[in-house]
């Protein structure tokens, strides 16, 4: 049995793992930054720098991380959630604790037979529980008849409960899951003889909801969680804090101010909040394969730990997204963009097309054809490469800040046809 520190500790150690950015202790401001774009990207919600570092020890913090924390970095890790990440701490331990030699004792040597023993009984009982579980899954395969799967949010905009019905009852499974997305690791466990389930949203996309029977998809549908134009968040650990469309809208531009702000409490002396401008509206059959994005933006915000003013935008496909981060110049190392899962780091690439003067306007252009990537910066090729992955549909858009930001248009092009959004 292992306490919660221990679970904790090797949790962060299988993060280290995934990111791969070399000694923690080491890691800057940046380094947390960009684990918490990661987190929200793959996980859908946000922790903050400051608890990523309260978490990695770099801020002193007496209470204990919250349900929510602990949830998301077992998700991030391929855990359903923390529970499950509890339940299988000795997987984590047997890949990571170096072992230890045993001395060998004289007195054992003389009884070889009595050595083996244990082991050999433990060999068959394994190799007979094995025989069952293949018995068992041999002669009861999974069946089923007629199964129900559907989903509806009760309200618009944001927060959201979406309410799944279902009925599994016409099956021989063992277990039932309602699978909230397209990431396995938001899979929930339902009572086979109840027919619905609830869960919420507070931030808007695109979701691939899936009926589950053992470990097989048998039904599923799209979901999405729209925005009533577009919306505008301060990125918090639990609940966002929320800006409608018309509270946007600032002399032809979208904008979340300084102002906004700090009506809200954030004091920028502690901390410069992360904040997001989201347009997730039907976009027609836009193939993420093949399109034109174009938009202009600013992040006018660059005191305290916004000295690097790094900017995200994030194309939402049905199947993954496309990422294109910008920054101040000298902070291009720390930038990453990603196409369809198939991630760009600064560390080991040159981004520096990607290092703006955000005192002006930035025009950022996406062409895509064919899976082949072009990425201008004020009209000036910045990346281009061939990904592999089909990200499936293009179906929102999503910016995020440091602090402020303003976005003074956007639009999509397929050939002749285009959406303008801003």
């Amino acid at each position: 049995m292992h306490t919660e520190d221990e679970n904790l500790q090797h949790c962060r150690m299988l993060i280290e793992e995934k990111v791969n950015w070399g000694d923690s202790s080491q890691w800057q401001n940046q380094d947390f930054e960009t684990l918490s774009e990661r987190i929200f990207a793959e996980t859908n919600v946000t922790l903050s720098v400051s608890t990523l570092k309260r978490i990695w020890g770099k801020v002193r913090y007496d209470s204990a991380p919250t349900a929510t924390t602990l949830n998301t970095l077992a998700q991030f890790v391929g855990f359903e959630n923390w529970r499950e990440f509890r339940k299988k701490p000795d997987l984590v331990y047997q890949e990571t604790l170096q072992p230890v030699p045993v001395p060998s004792a004289p007195t054992l040597v003389s009884h070889p037979m009595g050595l083996r023993w244990p082991w050999i009984m433990g060999a068959l009982v394994l190799l007979g529980l094995i025989g069952i579980w293949a018995f068992q899954n041999r002669v009861n395969p999974l069946q089923y008849g007629d199964l129900t799967f559907t989903s509806r949010p009760v309200t618009q905009g944001l927060p959201n409960t979406v309410l799944f019905d279902y009925d599994a009852t016409d099956s021989n499974a063992d277990s039932v899951f309602i699978q909230q997305s397209w990431d396995p690791r938001r899979r929930y466990r339902v009572d086979k003889d109840e027919h619905q389930y609830a869960g919420i949203y507070f931030y808007p996309g695109y979701f691939r909801a899936k009926l589950v029977l053992n470990d097989s998809i048998v039904k599923e549908h799209d979901l999405y969680i729209n925005t009533d134009g577009w919306l505008g968040t301060i990125n918090r650990d639990s609940i966002p804090v929320y800006f409608p469309d018309k509270r946007l809208h600032r002399n032809g531009t979208i904008a979340i101010t300084e102002t906004d702000l700090t009506e809200q409490g954030v004091d920028f002396q502690k901390e410069v909040p992360s904040t997001s401008l989201h347009y997730v509206q039907p976009l027609g059959e836009l193939p993420s394969t093949n399109f034109g994005f174009e938009t202009e933006l600013k992040s006018p915000f660059n005191r305290f730990n916004a000295v690097c003013q790094r900017t995200g935008i994030m194309l939402l496909c049905s199947r993954g997204m496309h990422l294109i981060q910008l920054s101040a110049k000298g902070c291009v190392s720390e930038l990453n963009l990603s196409f369809a899962g198939q991630g760009v780091s600064g560390k080991t690439s040159d981004l520096s097309g990607f290092g703006v003067d955000f005192s002006n306007w930035v025009n950022v252009r996406c062409e895509v054809k064919d899976k082949h990537v072009k990425v201008f910066v004020n009209n000036k090729l910045a990346y281009e490469d061939h990904f592999q992955e089909d990200a499936g549909k293009i179906v929102g858009l999503r910016y995020y800040f440091q602090g402020p930001g303003v976005v003074k248009s956007a639009r999509f092009y397929n050939g002749p046809n285009q959406t303008v959004l801003q």
